[in-house]
């Protein structure tokens, strides 16, 4: 039974079979990194197919108008297969686009319906626009036709196109070579830009992507501690599997915990920006905080857990671990996270206990 309820009679265990479907025929996780751009672009083309990209876009532009649940299952289906895709930079603009509702906005997301044009998301830092700006690592937009700038300082967005002058494009290699990350750099880029006046923009972005990479990583922490104890009930020491040793059980029950605990309040979390609920924004980074967590301590345990042969390319643990470190890193550091949440948390829970 789904968590989920969407519009429309779709179901959203069908999304994530078909998901599943596709990224097992699409995504292969070891093979040679040169053959990556090919699989990229097979995999690229077989989502547009299905039509993914029009499931939040509302019905007047072309879209299917369904919310960020009808996405949850697709994100952690492709966490789990280690997809080199990250769709999640078309979905959020979408979001920002849709609640900015003026002509140009819905012009916009028409063009993503019939034209299949592909957005990066890139979060300006604090003083940086698109007169002047460097983001260091932005995931998929070397695959971007158009950006959405977002100011962290609440100045209106821009939506340019990839070519626009002032705007460079740079890929950049990082430990997880399974995805693509690149630098943006923005030299009076903003020339030419639509602008968009949404004044939850930066709020509506964040929270997408960062739901976007707590799902990745829930789905991928899930196959990593599933490989993990698949490996340990064939593998033997003394005459018994290892995966009998009380010591190791007890290793894995509390990974699958965390791992639980962590998909409730991503569950949760994409519920309240679905809906919209008080604390949204603030319960969106908390359940992507608690994911990469989770995360990491099962795919570093992973390793571990199969001993000598975990960093050999005949696994994918080492695979899951890159993932998970630059998972934890994306727009900020955990410390960095806790730090922008932490009044907005505290002043919740003052009020609960009044």
């Amino acid at each position: 039974m789904s968590d989920f309820e969407l519009n429309g009679g779709i179901d959203p265990e069908e999304l994530r079979d078909a998901a599943r479907r596709l990224l097992a025929d699409k995504v292969d996780r070891r093979a040679p990194w040169e053959a990556r751009d090919n699989g990229r672009m097979a995999l690229e083309g077989a989502m547009t197919e299905l039509g993914w990209y029009l499931l939040t876009i509302p019905e007047a532009m072309g879209g299917l108008d369904q919310s960020f649940e009808a996405l949850a299952p697709i994100y952690e289906e492709a966490g789990r297969a280690l997809s080199p895709l990250w769709p999640a930079g078309t979905m959020a603009a979408i979001d920002v686009l849709a609640a900015d509702g003026t002509q140009e906005a819905q012009a916009a997301l028409q063009a993503i319906a019939e034209e299949g044009r592909r957005v990066a998301t890139v979060i300006l830092p604090v003083g940086a626009s698109a007169q002047s700006a460097r983001v260091a690592m932005v995931p998929g937009a070397d695959l971007a036709t158009h950006l959405l700038l977002v100011p962290e300082n609440g100045e209106a967005c821009q939506f340019v196109p990839r070519d626009a002058a002032g705007v460079s494009i740079e890929v950049v290699e990082t430990w997880d070579r399974s995805r693509s990350f690149a630098e943006v750099v923005l030299n009076n880029a903003s020339a030419d830009a639509m602008r968009i006046e949404t004044p939850e923009a930066l709020s509506l972005a964040r929270a997408h992507s960062e739901l976007a990479l707590a799902w990745d990583c829930v789905g991928a922490a899930a196959q990593c501690l599933t490989e993990t104890v698949e490996y340990m009930l064939g593998r033997q020491q003394f005459g018994r599997p290892i995966a009998s040793f009380q010591a190791l059980k007890h290793r894995a029950a509390d990974h699958k915990v965390a791992l639980e605990l962590a998909r409730s309040l991503v569950t949760h979390a994409s519920m309240a920006y679905a809906r919209k609920r008080n604390g949204w924004a603030e319960l969106a980074t908390q359940a992507r905080l608690l994911a990469t967590g989770a995360f990491r301590g099962i795919a570093e345990d992973a390793v571990q857990l199969h001993g000598g042969v975990g960093f050999t390319w005949e696994y994918s643990c080492h695979l899951f671990l890159k993932r998970a470190l630059v998972n934890e890193m994306i727009d900020g550091a955990p410390e960095a996270l806790n730090d922008r949440i932490a009044e907005a948390v505290m002043q919740k829970a003052t009020s609960a206990r009044i």
